[in-house]
């Protein structure tokens, strides 16, 4: 694999030059706000959107593509172990558009793998679930989105082109499987997920790093969640704008204070991230549905 994506540099670096030819302050901010679509802030609020307040099957199957495409691709990340364009000196005549904000961070990103696109497989899996079996002019805007963030790394300097194609096919695929599967074994959803987390539990093993700990123990969360949700709750979709509105605006707060708050106050530890995360995802699929059927919004 290291052989063939060396083969495509010519390719690449011609993409990059040519799409970074359009380079400006204006245009930077433009494709930083495109990259957010690929962003995890961006993909929790819209899953959490469907499953709370819209159609809470097409949440889970959501959840269930998406975490099997997070995982898919950090076990790809460490395995392959491509740097990022930035690190490579036959790059080094490329822009790097290196930015640390609330909602966008690309200066984090020279202690992490390019191979494939986190942000393209991310928008490709949530996007193409959502495209699954829905409309024409639905597909064709779930299309738009994921070359915009695949677009949007390329310019940003901070993946190859063939980092993005790659990325975003294999998260469209990760859509369409898991379609597969949890239309034929819905009854069996939360196995299903399960399987998921054990891929995850598989990249722990490869690279016991940061991200592969935060993405095993969200999973965690979120199976054990699903489980309990699942006989203790049965919640429904939202009824009405005011009550799917309280349920997103005040949950997504409450992860938000679970993501950033406890960050702050807990230890820069491997074990407090886990924690930190499994509870956003036990969070999301158990403790606030059960507060908001309780409260009855």
């Amino acid at each position: 694999m290291a052989t063939l994506l060396q083969l495509c540099q010519p390719f690449d670096h011609a993409v990059m030059a040519a799409v970074q030819s359009i380079g400006s302050a204006v245009m930077d901010k433009v494709m930083l706000f495109f990259t957010f679509f690929g962003e995890e802030t961006c993909c929790i609020l819209l899953l959490i959107g469907v499953y709370w307040c819209w159609n809470k099957r097409l949440g889970e199957y959501m959840l269930f593509s998406l975490y099997t495409a997070m995982s898919l691709n950090g076990l790809m990340k460490d395995l392959i172990c491509r740097p990022r364009p930035f690190l490579n000196e036959s790059f080094s005549d490329l822009r790097y558009v290196k930015t640390k904000g609330l909602l966008v961070d690309t200066e984090h990103l020279s202690d992490s793998w390019s191979f494939p696109s986190g942000h393209s497989q991310t928008a490709g899996s949530i996007y193409g679930s959502l495209m699954n079996g829905r409309r024409p002019w639905v597909k064709i805007c779930g299309v738009v989105i994921i070359l915009l963030v695949m677009t949007s790394r390329v310019y940003l300097g901070v993946h190859y082109p063939t980092d993005t194609i790659v990325g975003a096919v294999l998260g469209l695929l990760c859509a369409w499987v898991c379609g597969l599967l949890f239309r034929r074994f819905y009854q069996h959803r939360i196995l299903l997920l399960g399987a998921a987390v054990l891929l995850s539990g598989l990249m722990l093993l490869v690279n016991p790093s940061g991200d592969s700990i935060k993405t095993l123990a969200m999973g965690v969360g979120a199976v054990l969640g699903m489980w309990l949700e699942d006989g203790l709750v049965e919640f429904r979709s939202a009824n009405g704008f005011f009550g799917g509105a309280l349920r997103l605006v005040v949950g997504f707060v409450l992860i938000m204070a679970i993501r950033i708050g406890l960050k702050a106050l807990l230890p820069d530890m491997m074990w407090c991230h886990a924690l930190r995360y499994g509870l956003m995802g036990f969070f999301a699929t158990f403790l606030w549905p059960w507060v908001f059927t309780k409260l009855g919004f």
